[in-house]
């Protein structure tokens, strides 16, 4: 529970932080052509897809 509290509290810095959410960027600040919607758009996939591939074999114990 404790992980998941931090996941929620991590995902509102984000948020404010990127002065907007991935999917209001990825939508609508890519759908505008905007360069800043861009860029938070490549930061935020990249950071999920290096998470990801850290976290996973940590949680599940080495498994692939």
């Amino acid at each position: 529970m404790a992980l998941v509290v931090a996941a929620g509290l991590l995902v509102g810095y984000g948020a404010r932080a990127g002065n907007g959410c991935t999917s209001g960027h990825g939508v609508c600040g890519l759908g505008r052509r905007s360069p800043r919607s861009l860029a938070a758009v490549l930061v935020f996939m990249t950071t999920g897809a290096l998470a990801a591939q850290v976290l996973r074999p940590l949680l599940l114990g080495g498994a692939s």
